[in-house]
């Protein structure tokens, strides 16, 4: 374990600290974009913060999150690392939008297919963020829609920057039900 004390002198690391905290759950790639700093250094960086205690690496695929060390419980960090992945983050915003949806109507709303669908909603499911209810068709709701509701804020650049104005109308209108 390296000391807390002098881990952000550079500035690099600084950076990338607060970056980490103001985009939790973010993966290396994004950061080397937005930050522009080669993969090598901000994995060396990465490696540093994480071994002082300062910053938390979760495995997502062949991928890691980064996240601030203290700042999220495990079940917050998992619903987070969806609301970053796309697919996933459309998904919630509509049953959310919503409050409950049936898999035609997500299938009609997505440009994805159904088995694609189902993979998702499984995942989702399997996390606690969701329900699935097969009781006469099948019916999505979300388990904690205003916790879920809070922890958008955290991603709402990742929601401006998506391609459809659709996801913007819909972060909109939800943040408006939470008022």
């Amino acid at each position: 374990m390296i000391a807390v004390t002098g881990t952000l002198d550079l500035e690099n690391r600084r950076m990338i600290f607060e970056f980490i905290k103001s985009r939790p759950g973010t993966f290396t790639r994004e950061m080397e974009r937005e930050l522009d700093i080669q993969v090598g250094v901000l994995t060396y960086h990465l490696r540093v913060l994480v071994e002082a205690g300062m910053v938390r690496s979760e495995e997502e695929g062949n991928h890691l999150r980064y996240f601030p060390a203290n700042d999220f419980v495990m079940g917050d960090r998992k619903a987070l690392s969806f609301l970053r992945n796309r697919p996933s983050r459309t998904i919630l915003l509509y049953v959310l939008d919503r409050g409950e949806i049936s898999f035609g109507e997500l299938h009609s709303l997505l440009a994805i297919s159904k088995s694609t669908l189902s993979y998702h909603l499984k995942r989702l499911s399997e996390a606690g963020i969701i329900v699935v209810h097969k009781s006469g068709g099948t019916v999505v709701t979300v388990v904690d829609p205003r916790k879920l509701i809070n922890m958008l804020v955290w991603v709402e650049g990742d929601i401006r920057k998506d391609s459809a104005g659709a996801l913007i109308e819909l972060w909109n209108r939800l943040q408006g039900k939470d008022r």
